[in-house]
């Protein structure tokens, strides 16, 4: 009786913090790999507040891998910076993945280069922790399916998403607040990097916005240029909806549905992504579909088709066919 009694006593404390909004609960050590983006001073500032409440309460941020894309220079010269603020936070370094997880119980995969992410994901998944890829969550398409295909094989959900996704007015027409959406223009920066497909590397920001009030079933893609020479693609979904992607400086957008118009698509922050990758780790519930992310890199995919075609449009079916094809033949690097 005691003993259930005791039991009896902890589910009530529990129910009552969460009610509180101020989570009490066992803690969730999460580690980092790649320290080659200021994504990971923002996120572990967020995550270790002595302040922090709710889902991320008892969620620390407490050592890390520092090496991230093996030759992009950008990244490259990043990894001492961030080290050192990482250090003065009290993050513990190693010198390794399968150093870092016998520390932690959750990973936020960081690197900013898409091309390790398979290898890199693949012991943390073979290790069943939690993974949060930030993006771009690969440098292929077909690197994308087969991140998904290994989480599937060891049974650990992972998700990735860009901050933008999270924005008030964007998540609000995602909810029906301006009915279904008929047409959406999102813009946001897209700087280049030679070894991703164009979109992918910072592209991504604008297009995620897209898909968060469009939804899935995009058929076929277009690309173009602005007036001012930047990028433009335009998509179709069922129905005679349109959305459009266009590269700006800053982020934003519009969108127009049956009950009116409203802006969306600005930055919010990174706290919003930060507070759902806690929620992810500790229910294991994924904030973003992986049929969704995998159409999200489809459009983009299927724009340097479109680019490589000289603007013909070209439908995410056949990038998403070619792709798959792909990761069928490299199957076996699956361990």
């Amino acid at each position: 009786m005691k003993l259930k009694s005791l039991a009896l006593l902890s589910v009530c404390i529990l129910f009552l913090s969460l009610s509180s909004g101020k989570l009490v609960a066992e803690e969730i050590r999460v580690g980092i790999i790649g320290l080659d983006t200021g994504h990971v001073v923002a996120f572990t500032k967020t995550m270790n507040d002595p302040k922090a409440e709710g889902a991320l309460a008892n969620c620390r941020v407490v050592a890390a891998s520092p090496k991230g894309s093996p030759d992009i220079e950008s990244s490259v010269s990043r990894v001492p910076k961030y080290t050192a603020e990482l250090e003065k936070m009290g993050v513990v370094m190693t010198a390794s993945i399968p150093e870092l997880l016998e520390k932690v119980d959750a990973v936020l995969l960081e690197t900013n280069d898409g091309r390790p992410h398979l290898e890199q994901v693949i012991p943390v998944l073979r290790a069943k922790k939690r993974v949060f890829i930030d993006k771009p969550i690969a440098a292929s398409l077909a690197d994308a399916i087969l991140i998904f295909r290994a989480a599937e094989k060891y049974g650990v959900p992972l998700f990735s998403s860009s901050s933008l996704r999270f924005g008030p007015n964007t998540l609000a027409i995602r909810g029906g607040s301006i009915g279904e959406v008929s047409h959406c223009r999102t813009g946001s920066p897209a700087s280049l990097e030679k070894t991703h497909p164009d979109l992918f590397w910072y592209g991504i920001h604008g297009v995620e916005a897209l898909f968060t009030v469009m939804g899935t079933g995009c058929e076929s893609v277009v690309r173009s240029t602005t007036a001012e020479g930047k990028i433009r693609v335009e998509g179709k979904w069922p129905g005679g909806r349109t959305g459009v992607f266009e590269e700006r400086k800053g982020y934003g957008g519009t969108a127009k549905g049956a009950k009116g118009e409203s802006e969306m698509g600005a930055y919010p922050g990174y706290k919003p992504l930060v507070v759902e990758i806690a929620k992810y780790f500790r229910t294991g519930a994924m904030p973003v579909k992986p049929a969704e992310t995998l159409e999200i890199y489809a459009f983009m995919e299927a724009a340097d088709e479109s680019k490589r075609q000289g603007g013909k449009e070209v439908t995410l079916e056949s990038v998403m066919k070619k792709a798959s094809a792909e990761a069928d033949r490299r199957m076996t690097e699956l361990p």
